[in-house]
Parts: structure tokens; C-alpha cells; sequence
């Protein structure tokens, strides 16, 4: 038989064993709970991190992108009275009636080819360059396009390019004054009325070098478009709209003077400047305003292809 000092050592070391079972799983309840302090911090920090690194991304990235408003636009291409109207003195009602006779016919042989095509999108990369060649019957026309100056007018000029808007179009239209040396394309009907059927927001450039004195009635400073410019047509809606660009474009032959009211969206690259030099030296065929250096070009300049050949699209 056991004595009561036997018995009360025995209950000692049952108590010393319990307490150490209950410190170690104390120790053990410590060491998971630090673990799975550890693991969710860390998890918080993983997520914050991806949240914080995808919004610097898409910050940076909506930064690349500039909002543009590309406006339906009505057909004008229509025939134009042939009576003259009132005002006109009773000494020009016959060169009014031949110009209207010669402008009709130009617009009757126009309609059939109007064409359209969609907008761009209403977002558009802010800079880049994009390059393109314009295949024409008077040679290859290579292009830089550039988005610096105008991106909205140049994701337009590109888009119509990737619809095949500019194919088999003619170069309808060459100045030769001193002041403005300019070959006007990208209308399908070969009238300066036509377009896609919208218009695109008027861009005009802040860095082209002031020309001559400013108008002393209007005020208006003209400036220099330097050779090889290509610069977006307007479509003379008399300051009403802002959006009076659209999808004609003229490439300037030598500098000329203008108002900075055209948005710049590229350049003529060196080997299409030779094929406008050409055409240039062959002159012009005066249109219905009657003006020697106004008309179409005497060396017809129709586009056969135009093609994006590179550069960043987006």
C-alpha cells in the first residue's frame, strides 16, 4: 500500500504535468494566431498593393486618352440656284448663270459617288505616331501622321483610312498663289462638298510661326503652315460650329499663309513631296471662280489606296 507521502508526490506530478500541457498549448494557441496575424497581414498588404498598382495603371493609362465629339453632319452636296439671287447686279447675272451652270454639273457628277463611313471612337490617343501611304496615280505619297497637335482630327484621319473611306478618291482641288500653295483631297465626290457624314472638333495649332502683320480690320494674325503640312480642311460654316473639320485634308506644297484655324495632323515624308512638287510644276486648270492659280490640278492626282503602314494604333 501506498503512504500519504506517496500519494500526495503522485498528485504533484499530475498537477505538474497538467500545467505543462496547458502552458504548451497555450504556447501552441500564441504561435497559430501569430501565424495567422502574419498571413493576413500580409494578404491586406498583397491586396492594398494590386489596388494601388491597378489604379497608377489605369491613371496612366486614361492619361493617354483624350475625349473627342464627332458631330453628325447634313449632306451638302446639292445643286445651287441658277437664278441669281437678290443683290447680285443685273451687269454679273450672266456670270453668275455660267458659274451656277459649272458648279451643277460638277455637284450632279458628285452625287452618285458620296459615300460614308462611322465615327471614330470617342476616345483617342493623345500623342503617338502613326505612319501611312497615300498610293496615287501620280506616284506614292508616304505620310507620318502625328497626334501632338490634333489627336481628335487624327484618330479621324486614321479610322477613315481603316475603312477604305479614302480609296479611289480624287485630289480635287490646287492652289498656286504665292501666299498658299495646297493640294485638297479626301472628298469622294471631287466637289469640296462632300464628306463621311459627320465632322470632327476644330483643333487649331498654338506653335506655327506668326506671318506678316495681323489683319487691321479684323485683327486676325495669319500664320506659316511650313511645306510638307497636312492640315484639315474646314467646312466654312461662317464660325458657327466648332466642329468644321471632317475628312478633307490638304498637303502643302510650299509655306503658306493662313489663319490658325486649321488642325494640324501630320507631315509629307521627303518622297511625297516629290510627287507634290510634280504635280505642282504642272499646274493648274482653273474652276468655276475663274482664278488662274485655283482649280483642279492639271496632272490628275487620284488616290488609289491609302494604307496604314505603321506606328502605334492603340
Amino acid at each position: 500500500m501506498t503512504t500519504n507521502e506517496e500519494r500526495r508526490e503522485a498528485a504533484k506530478r499530475k498537477l505538474e504535468e497538467r500545467l505543462e500541457r496547458e502552458r504548451q498549448d497555450r504556447k501552441r494557441r500564441r504561435i497559430i494566431i501569430a501565424s495567422v496575424s502574419t498571413v493576413l497581414v500580409v494578404a491586406v498588404v498583397a491586396t492594398a498593393t494590386t489596388l494601388i498598382v491597378k489604379k497608377v495603371l489605369d491613371d496612366r493609362e486614361a492619361a493617354r486618352w483624350t475625349s473627342c465629339e464627332y458631330q453628325d453632319q447634313p449632306d451638302r452636296l446639292k445643286p445651287i440656284p441658277t437664278d441669281p439671287p437678290q443683290g447680285v447686279p443685273a451687269e454679273q447675272h450672266d456670270e453668275y448663270r455660267k458659274y451656277a451652270a459649272e458648279m451643277n454639273k460638277m455637284i450632279n457628277e458628285g452625287i452618285p459617288k458620296k459615300r460614308t463611313a462611322p465615327k471614330p471612337g470617342d476616345r483617342q490617343l493623345k500623342s503617338g505616331d502613326v505612319s501611312a501611304t497615300f498610293d496615287t496615280s501620280q506616284g506614292a505619297i508616304p505620310i507620318t501622321l502625328t497626334r501632338d497637335s490634333a489627336p481628335c482630327n487624327t484618330g479621324a484621319v486614321i479610322s477613315l483610312i481603316r475603312h477604305d473611306y479614302y480609296n479611289d478618291t480624287p485630289c480635287h482641288r490646287m492652289t498656286t498663289s504665292d501666299a498658299l500653295k495646297v493640294l485638297q483631297c479626301g472628298d469622294p465626290t471631287g466637289t469640296g462638298a462632300g464628306g463621311p457624314g459627320w465632322s470632327s472638333p476644330d483643333e487649331p495649332p498654338t506653335n506655327l510661326k506668326p506671318a506678316g502683320q495681323p489683319n487691321p480690320m479684323s485683327g486676325q494674325q495669319s500664320v506659316t503652315y511650313p511645306r510638307g503640312t497636312i492640315a484639315i480642311a474646314n467646312s466654312n460654316q461662317g464660325g458657327q460650329s466648332s466642329n468644321t473639320g471632317s475628312s478633307q485634308f490638304f498637303l502643302v506644297i510650299s509655306d503658306s499663309q493662313l489663319p490658325a484655324d486649321y488642325s494640324v495632323v501630320g507631315k509629307v515624308d521627303p518622297e511625297g513631296l516629290k510627287v507634290l512638287d510634280k504635280v505642282a510644276a504642272g499646274g493648274v486648270t482653273p474652276g468655276p471662280s475663274g482664278e488662274a492659280s485655283d482649280g483642279k490640278p492639271k496632272l490628275p492626282v487620284q488616290i488609289n489606296t491609302a494604307k496604314i503602314t505603321g506606328g502605334d494604333l492603340g
